[in-house]
């Protein structure tokens, strides 16, 4: 199909990489007007020239820190100011710390719950108001398998992300009324720079991620971007009129197939050094 968000205006969280990115790509060729939200200027800006050389149009306002509810109330309120609606929000902006070496166990958790968990609530209230005074809107949400299905422990980003599922529900029945639709995306193991947080790209990787996909996945493969963002594009779409607090696994049928078994990863010694 083509233009399926023709002359939408919509705001990509994270859009300057991973999942946001692709996103964010998919939505402008489907006609949507892109706002790029991120803390990376220099990704931010090469996503909206890319879009733009390809005929789409982006708007990069400024870096935003999601945990900065200010920062992120600007964002929405600029995008408003220019385009005169908000039809979208497809919220991808998060990461693990737990690798920070400058950063304590307690610094960790104060940093991931901040922008996991409050910068998705800050993102989600930030775009309300105008999606209210149109009586329209969508909301997309990304979580993670990992909140309820760990293939390793990652106790204060999965801790946070069952939040942002919680959060989904709750918007999703508080918000019908006004004609928004809320739903959320549980990605499974998808290969983006999120996974050099974890560990750096090298034989170790791959095998462990081989692991994961012969074992754990039912499709057999670990998922790409653009493997999330056509589910985005489902829920951003009139194809989802009738869908909303729906948190739906794209995780090559884990979660849904597969819950729970031998993890690779777990097994490879991922996870707290401390328990």
């Amino acid at each position: 199909m083509k233009d399926m968000l023709k002359d939408q205006v919509a705001i990509v969280t994270g859009g300057g990489s991973g999942m946001g990115e692709a996103t964010a790509k998919l939505f402008a060729r489907e006609g949507a007007k892109v706002v790029i939200a991120d803390f990376n200027e220099a990704n931010a800006k090469k996503v909206e020239k890319e879009i733009t050389e390809a005929g789409g149009v982006a708007r990069f306002y400024q870096k935003m820190d999601v945990s900065d509810r200010a920062q992120v109330e600007k964002i929405a309120e600029m995008t408003y100011n220019e385009f005169g609606r908000i039809d979208i929000l497809a919220a991808y902006a998060g990461g693990t710390f737990d690798g920070d070496p400058n950063l304590s166990q307690q610094e960790v958790l104060e940093k991931t719950t901040a922008v996991n968990q409050w910068g998705m609530y800050y993102s989600c209230f930030a775009v309300v108001p105008y999606m209210k005074k149109a009586h329209s809107g969508k909301i997309i949400i990304c979580s993670s398998n990992g909140a309820f299905n760990p293939t390793a422990p990652a106790y204060e980003y999965h801790m946070a992300k069952g939040a942002c599922e919680s959060l989904c529900v709750n918007l999703a029945m508080d918000l019908a009324k006004f004609g928004i639709r809320v739903n959320c995306i549980k990605p499974g193991p998808i290969v983006t720079a999120f996974w050099d947080e974890l560990m750096e790209d090298g034989p170790e990787r791959k095998a462990i991620l081989k692991g994961i996909a012969d074992v754990e996945i039912p499709l057999g493969r670990t998922g790409t971007a653009e493997d999330i963002a056509g589910p985005a594009l489902f829920f951003a779409s009139d194809l989802s009129q009738y869908v909303t607090g729906l948190c739906m696994y794209v995780a090559g049928g884990a979660g849904y197939v597969y819950a729970f078994g031998q993890s690779s990863i777990a097994h490879a010694g991922v996870g707290r050094s401390d328990l």
